[in-house]
């Protein structure tokens, strides 16, 4: 069996200034043939990792053949997603004619938005369809925060969803994906889905998966995968509201060996969900209000995480509501780490380690996030590449970098600063600067709930949500495209 493995992925957030290039995705992820292999091999938990390692595993020959990720950001440009769907379609064509492909495995998000198409998930499948028609199965894994639509369904035969927040199940959902397709292909397993979309806008930062409602959903569908032998998968997809597109919803996917089993499993599934949908109004806390609550702990670390300016869910990464709070409590064995600002960072690569620099600080990608803290005297401690292997559960083993970094003292706050946006996932952002987490009382980071897969057992967890656009108070948005009626925003009503 041979099969043509690809993908590229963004979650667009709509209400970011910041346009998406292709020059974006060549920044972080932009890979071609071999790259593709070669960059996830030795057990890298990536999705495309997970494709490699059961391929080994099932004698599947695989055809590498175009993968590019960008970090979160604004609508992506149309130029850009007619580049990526070439990328990918021509690559995928051209391993089909030096020797036919049996199937086609995808590694896509679900969530992306361009101004050429509000479903390009959607577009790159329909570009697919129209060139190898619909005799090749098409197998898709997306993220558990993926805007399911109508097309993404009825153009693929396998689509999985991961189960878990943080996405520490990626790479095992793209091992069962490449498996379903393996015994679809080679045993003639039949494959039916069902989509069941729920008039729900469900802010990320309520659905973690650790604990909570969105646990007990997802164990409902790893029970019924368990008890049911003609289920191959069920996700609860989360959908992604910031998207802001009229198909932005909670939805549930189920494959199964027959459609009577995939609708009925989806509509047990949907019911439960949606039936608990009040236990998942976020609690959003002020940055005062999240030192005041870490500081009755007696001791450290202590992780503050800023939800609403998360660089994995579009914004900034520049915000300083946070910072400004932790600068002016001057707490002893205070860290703040992955604080986006490249001019700063500049400045003080410039003015070399040991000097003194004042500069205005963050808050130069919109008004929202804050202003600029001025700095006066702030002392440069260290200057790095930015380059590390994450630990995280998330990718773990994989390359990447922050860019050249710089860490500044500012009074007894130690603040990372980047030039390139990431949410922080690990211990890294503080390390690749020299500072061990574990001798730090109150550590300040972005991200809304990826972090959680590594630090939950290090630190204790407070989280702040000011205003940013990742903010878990969907009210405050000014949707123009998702549906305003759908829960928590209007008392929505919905029978299956």
């Amino acid at each position: 069996m041979r099969v043509g493995i690809g993908g590229f992925r963004h979650e667009t957030n709509s209400f970011s200034n910041v346009v998406t290039t292709i020059d974006r995705f060549q920044d972080l992820n932009y890979e071609f043939g071999q790259e593709l292999i070669d960059h996830n091999t030795g057990g890298v938990r990536t999705p495309l990792g997970g494709f490699i390692d059961e391929a080994a595993v099932l004698g599947i020959e695989l055809a590498p053949t175009f993968y590019a990720n960008a970090t979160p950001s604004g609508h992506i440009t149309p130029e850009t997603l007619k580049i990526l769907t070439s990328n990918l379609v021509d690559n995928m064509w051209w391993q089909h004619t030096r020797s036919p492909l049996d199937a086609i495995a995808l590694t896509l998000h679900g969530a992306g938005v361009s101004d050429l198409s509000d479903d390009i998930e959607g577009y790159l499948l329909e570009a697919l369809r129209e060139r190898f028609g619909n005799a090749i199965p098409i197998g898709v894994t997306l993220d558990l925060h993926a805007n399911v639509t109508k097309k993404m369904v009825a153009l693929s035969d396998v689509l999985m969803g991961v189960k878990c927040y943080p996405h520490v199940d990626e790479y095992e959902n793209a091992r069962a994906l490449l498996h379903h397709l393996y015994d679809h292909v080679v045993n003639n397993v039949p494959v039916y889905q069902s989509h069941v979309p729920l008039p729900w806008l469900l802010a990320p930062g309520a659905g973690v998966t650790l604990s909570g409602p969105a646990h007990d959903v997802q164990q409902l569908t790893i029970r019924l995968e368990a008890e049911n032998p003609e289920l191959l998968q069920a996700t609860f997809f989360h959908g992604f509201p910031y998207a802001d597109i009229s198909q932005a919803c909670v939805t549930v996917v189920t494959v199964a060996k027959t459609q009577e089993a995939a609708d009925a499993v989806a509509s047990e599934i949907a019911q439960y969900a949606w039936g608990r949908r009040e236990a998942f109004m976020p609690v959003c806390l002020s940055p005062a209000e999240a030192v005041d609550k870490a500081l009755e702990f007696a001791k450290g670390p202590i992780v503050i995480n800023e939800s609403s300016d998360n660089p994995g869910g579009g914004a900034p990464g520049d915000g300083t509501h946070l910072l400004r709070e932790l600068l002016e409590r001057n707490l002893p064995d205070t860290a703040f780490g992955g604080f986006w600002d490249p001019a700063v960072v500049q400045q003080a690569i410039e003015a070399g380690v040991g000097s003194k620099i004042t500069c205005n600080l963050g808050a130069k990608a919109d008004n929202l996030h804050g202003e600029p803290i001025l700095l006066k005297d702030a002392y440069v401690k260290t200057i790095s590449d930015g380059t590390y292997v994450t630990k995280s559960p998330m990718g773990a083993g994989k390359f990447t970098t922050l860019g050249p970094s710089v860490l500044l003292q500012a009074g007894n706050v130690k603040i990372g600063v980047s030039t390139s946006r990431r949410q922080t996932l690990d211990c890294n952002a503080f390390e690749i600067l020299g500072v061990d987490y574990r001798d730090m009382h109150i550590l300040g980071l972005k991200s809304s709930q990826h972090f959680k897969a590594w630090w939950t057992d290090r630190a204790e967890i407070v989280s702040c949500d000011p205003p940013g656009i990742h903010c878990s108070n969907l009210s405050v948005f000014e949707f123009k495209n998702a549906n305003t009626s759908y829960f928590p925003l209007q008392d929505a009503q919905w029978n299956i």
